[in-house]
C-alpha cells in the first residue's frame, strides 16, 4: 500500500532548497523535535513506529501540513495512545 510520502521517482515536486538556512522556522518545531527525541529516548516508541505514524497521516491532510506539523501530529497520535 502507498501512502503519501511514497513518492520516489516521481516528478513535479519543484527543486529542493540551497541549504543554510535555520533549521527551524519557529521555537515550536524545535521544541517538538526534542520532544521526538526524548520520547524515543525514555522507550515510549521508536523511531519507527514514529514515521510509521507519520506515513498514516490521510494524503490531503499530509501535503496540506508544514513538515513539523506532520511530526507534531504523528507525535501526539503515539504519546495519546500510550
Amino acid at each position: 500500500m502507498a501512502y503519501a510520502n511514497d513518492v520516489g521517482g516521481m516528478h513535479g515536486f519543484g527543486e529542493l532548497p540551497e541549504g543554510g538556512g535555520p533549521t527551524f522556522e519557529s521555537v515550536w518545531e524545535a521544541q517538538t523535535f526534542v520532544l521526538n527525541q526524548a520520547f524515543v529516548a525514555a522507550g515510549a516508541y521508536t523511531l519507527d513506529e514514529f514515521r510509521a505514524t507519520m506515513e498514516r497521516i490521510p494524503p490531503a491532510e499530509y501535503y496540506a501540513m508544514p513538515y513539523y506539523e506532520r511530526w507534531l501530529t504523528a507525535l501526539e497520535h503515539l504519546v495519546g495512545e500510550s
